[in-house]
């Protein structure tokens, strides 16, 4: 589970549900994950959850914040 920057205190009232982002990641592996769907509810966490060959591909762990790009 990774959080997304800088959402945790506004809402992303630009994000729709269903619609497709870029995920960019930091750290010396840093990459973009492209065409993310997202789920926007307002029972949801701002969290982004991936399997462990993405993270591990990414050098993720959780908790990790990483930033969403409309």
């Amino acid at each position: 589970m990774f959080n997304i920057s800088g959402c945790h205190k506004q809402p992303l009232i630009f994000i729709k549900d269903k619609q497709v982002v870029k995920v960019k990641t930091q750290g010396e592996r840093a990459l973009i994950f492209d065409e993310v769907i997202v789920c926007v509810s307002g029972n949801f966490a701002l969290d982004m959850h991936i399997d462990t060959d993405e993270a591990n591909a990414a050098g993720l762990k959780t908790g990790d914040y990483v930033e969403l790009i409309p």
